[in-house]
């Protein structure tokens, strides 16, 4: 598929299993809520765009995102000791335009974002179906984080959203990584540390006022299986859920959930859980990344937290996985995009 929307304007809704192409906005025929058609100015004021990758160690869990609309492009890195228990980077900012560029194929190219002593760049390379992370801190590379994914199926989901605009996602979780970490003089190579990775691109024409949760767990299991799970609400609301579980890189759809935590304290347990139990789990957090600017005119309420997951998770042909105190994150995400 060369591009996503077609040429009569639209966007193939539900599953995609080839790659998706170029997300082509500018050729979607953007309508109003009473179904009248907008200018054209108005698909680059309300296209929202982000990428984010991040991996779990046996002594690190690290994640990094860049996300870009008309009014605001941001970028955040964080790098969370498990070993010693402890938050050991925090680094975010917001960017100028001029510095900012990002990939709009979620298969091919690359991104961009350079601001205040931090350079990060996202690699897509379609021969080798794999994702690249380079973070530069002050002129020196941090992270080198590498994930292929010949040997894990992806996920691909349009879905719509409001009265006439679309999400389109794309995920990998549980996928082997290597690269490598230079932190505080020593040097951490990834895949001797059993690092595995997630990945999330995500673009389209979101509501302008977005609320959601998301959790993902990346790891190896006590077994050995390698282990991925993807879950969320609100974000792909209509048609078909994103929520999967990848085991040993093979997915399989597993069914929506609620998210059950104290807004007040989040960093007390979150409970994970189905309407039947199918998939029941709990998740302890050890740190948080955060931005909160509620009196931007673009607010933003954001957490992302990192811990361990406990419990079960089944899919829809009655496959069950137990997950005992696998790594991985949480989000909890109000974002006015335009």
């Amino acid at each position: 598929m060369a591009n996503f929307v077609t040429k009569k304007g639209n966007v193939p809704f539900g599953f995609i299993l080839p790659p998706a192409g170029l997300i082509n906005y500018k050729d979607y025929h953007l309508k109003d809520a009473c179904r009248r058609d907008l200018p054209a100015s108005a698909r680059d004021e309300q296209f929202v765009h982000f990428h984010f990758m991040g991996f779990t160690s046996n002594h690190f869990i690290a994640g990094c995102s860049l996300s870009k609309s008309s009014l605001q492009t941001a970028v955040f890195f964080y790098l969370f000791d498990r070993q010693k228990n402890e938050v050991v980077l925090k680094k975010g900012c917001r960017i100028e335009d001029g510095n900012a560029d990002l990939t709009l194929n979620p298969d091919a190219g690359s991104s961009r974002l350079k601001s205040k002593g931090m350079e990060v760049t996202f690699m897509i390379s379609p021969h080798k179906q794999s994702r690249e992370l380079i973070i530069f801190l002050d002129g020196q590379e941090v992270l080198n984080l590498l994930i292929e994914g010949k040997e894990i199926d992806t996920l691909r989901l349009c879905t719509p959203t409001g009265p006439s605009g679309w999400t389109y996602v794309q995920k990998v979780a549980g996928a082997k990584a290597s690269g490598h970490l230079n932190w505080r003089g020593a040097i951490f190579e990834l895949e001797a540390d059993e690092a595995t990775a997630h990945y999330d691109f995500t673009a389209g024409f979101l509501r302008r006022e977005t609320f959601w949760n998301w959790a993902c767990v990346t790891g190896i299991s006590a077994s050995g299986d390698l282990i991925g799970l993807n879950l969320s609400n609100a974000v792909n609301e209509t048609g078909a859920s994103e929520n999967a579980l990848w085991l040993n890189g093979k997915m399989s759809a597993i069914t929506s959930v609620f998210f059950d935590y104290n807004p007040e304290n989040l960093n007390s347990p979150w409970g994970i859980h189905d309407q039947n139990k199918l998939i029941d789990l709990t998740f302890h957090p050890d740190g948080a990344y955060t931005a909160f600017h509620p009196d931007s005119p673009t607010p933003v309420d954001f957490s992302q937290l990192f811990g361990t997951f406990s419990g079960k998770v089944t899919d829809q042909k009655g496959k069950s996985v137990y997950i005992d105190y696998l790594p991985g994150f949480t989000e909890r995400q109000y974002s006015v995009w335009w």
